[in-house]
Formats: C-alpha cells, structure tokens, sequence
C-alpha cells in the first residue's frame, strides 16, 4: 500500500475546503473528479480551483458507470413503486469504490466521522448534527473505512462558510446543490417518464377499505406518506399508505394509517454485531430522527409507533452516535 491520496472535488464550497486543508495536512495529493453528469460549468470550477491550488487535476469520465449504478437503480426502483435512496447507493456501489481503485486513501467534503474501537472502523455522526451525513454512508463497504478520511466530520458549514466564503466565490456564485443531483430541476416525474420511456398511466387511488377515492396520472409519482397531489376531495386529508405497481393501484387512507409497528429489510450490512448493544435506534429517512428499536432477524419492531416507514428506503441503526448497521427495508409491519 502507498500513500497515494485523491481528494474528490465538487466545484463546491465543501470540497473546496477539504483540498485546502488537506493540502496543508498531507502529501502526494490527487485532486479527483468524477464526470458522471458532464456538467460543463462543474468542470470549469474544479479547473480553476485546481490550479488556484496548484495541485495535479484528474477528471475521470464515468457516465456510464454512474447511469449503471445509479439512474437505473433509481429509475426501477420507482417502476417496482418503491422509494429510492440514490445517494446511499451511490455512495455503496459507486464514488468510493470507483476511486479507491487508483488511490491508497480519498478525502471527501461529507460530514461525518470515521472512527477507530478496538481495531474496528465505524462511521460516526458528524459533530454538525442539521448537515450530518452518516446515515448516506451507512452502505459502505467495510473494508474501505480505513482508507476514507472526512476533513469535515468536526466542523459545521457555518464554520467552512465563514472559514472561506470570500476566497471560493471568486470561482462562481455560491450555490448549495440540490437533493438529487442528476434531477437538477426536481421534476422527478419528467425525469422518470424519460428515463422509463412511459406515458403518463392512469390508474386508481382506493381506501384501505376499498373505496375508489379518485384516480393517478401515475404511481410512481408518488411515495409513502405523501399528502400533496392526490387531489382528493373527501372532507379530511388524505395521505399515501402504500402502493401497488403491477395493479397501478395507489392506495390512501388518514394520517393514522400511515404509522407502522415495524418493518422487515433485506440486504444487511453489519459492521459490528448488534446484539453486543443496548438501547439500539434506528432511522428510517433521512430527515427524522433515529426511534428505539427491537431487532429479530430480519424484522424491525419500533418501541413506537413511526409514520410512514418506506419500501426501498434505507433502515440505519446507530449506537449512540456510530453507525451499527443498516438494511433496506422491503416491507412494513
């Protein structure tokens, strides 16, 4: 093993920082970038910041690699009427592993933790708890922890904002980048219909107990939990209890219906074995908090009740502030 390290850049404010301070802290720098969109003006920025640092510049052209493990997982996801989590897949199957192929060590601009207990490496929250991302890096292969340094982990965007502001906008305006970073004017449902090659497909919205409540343009604009656009006119609101892609059925029900005792996953990824914890939470979505939680097998059973719990979402258990473990969850309970 050398000591090769790349330092994935963005052309954002982030990894701006994180290859300013690891040029400070480290040798043998690599910035990388991962041309998976083709961005033209991303591309222009992380040129220019490379050579405002001096540093070597590498553009890797994965566009295919990306579409493979990423926009196509997303896509069929949603065409099996499930809900999916790109960045933790890309995250899993792609960025690290796709440059950990030609460098000893990355650094990248994610707030969170690796840390070390007893040999072991866990992936912990970061200290700025409204940005943190553990729970989008809960897939990653164990064997890569140790080769992954996250420079942020310790500080809080206001602090990197403060911190560099003035020198990153010479390269353009600022700009945090949007949630899904191939969809980048959030209309999923233009993106899926191209992607899928569909037509809008009609279909029914029914009650739990099989009332007709209206009709779709299509199930998989829709996801568990969702109120808006049912366009249901019953008195009460209406939310999306679950959904039935081969019978293009949505179903809906009141806000009592969309809470669940528990749910089963698939897929777990264990990075230390669980039943060595106590007081064991979990996070169903990304913005919620983790709930207390019973592990049996491959079934989960909140201590409470949690609304909306989402087929194709990503289950992470923490103890404490590590990341334990995490699966996907394939059904509620």
């Amino acid at each position: 093993m050398g000591n090769s390290i790349a330092v994935a850049i963005s052309g954002g404010i982030d990894s701006f920082y994180v290859l300013k301070e690891a040029l400070l802290n480290y040798e043998d720098i690599t910035a990388a970038y991962l041309n998976f969109l083709n961005n033209k003006e991303q591309l222009r920025k992380v040129k220019l910041i490379s050579e405002y640092f001096n540093v070597p510049l590498k553009v890797y052209d994965c566009i295919h690699e990306f579409k493979r493990n990423v926009i196509d997982y997303f896509a069929d996801e949603y065409l099996q009427g499930r809900t999916p989590n790109p960045c933790a897949i890309c995250n899993e199957k792609f960025k690290f592993k796709f440059l950990l192929n030609y460098y000893d060590k990355i650094v990248t601009g994610h707030y969170a933790k690796i840390i070390s207990i007893n040999g072991k490496y866990f992936i912990s929250k970061g200290s700025d708890l409204s940005k943190e991302q553990s729970y989008f890096l809960a897939r990653m292969p164990i064997d890569l922890l140790g080769r992954v340094i996250f420079i942020l982990g310790d500080k809080t965007k206001d602090f990197v904002k403060k911190k560099i502001f003035d020198e990153y906008v010479k390269f353009g305006i600022f700009k945090e980048s949007q949630e899904i970073c191939f969809i980048p004017d959030n209309n999923y449902k233009n993106f899926l219909e191209k992607q899928m090659r569909i037509k809008e497909n009609s279909g029914l919205i029914i009650s739990s107990s099989g009332k007709i409540l209206g009709k779709h343009s299509g199930f998989y604009n829709f996801t568990i939990g969702q109120r808006k656009g049912l366009n249901i006119a019953m008195g009460e609101p209406y939310y999306v209890t679950s959904i039935d892609a081969k019978k293009n059925i949505v179903y809906a029900g009141s806000k009592e219906e969309t809470f669940n005792k528990g749910f089963e996953i698939d897929n777990i990824l264990w990075y230390d074995l669980p039943e060595k914890y106590e007081k064991l939470k979990v996070k169903v979505r990304y913005r919620t908090t983790e709930k207390l939680c019973d592990i049996n097998g491959s079934k989960v059973f909140f201590l409470e009740k949690e609304q909306s719990v989402t087929p194709g979402q990503l289950a992470v258990f923490y103890y404490k502030n590590i990341v334990l473990g995490s699966g996907w969850i394939n059904a509620v309970l």
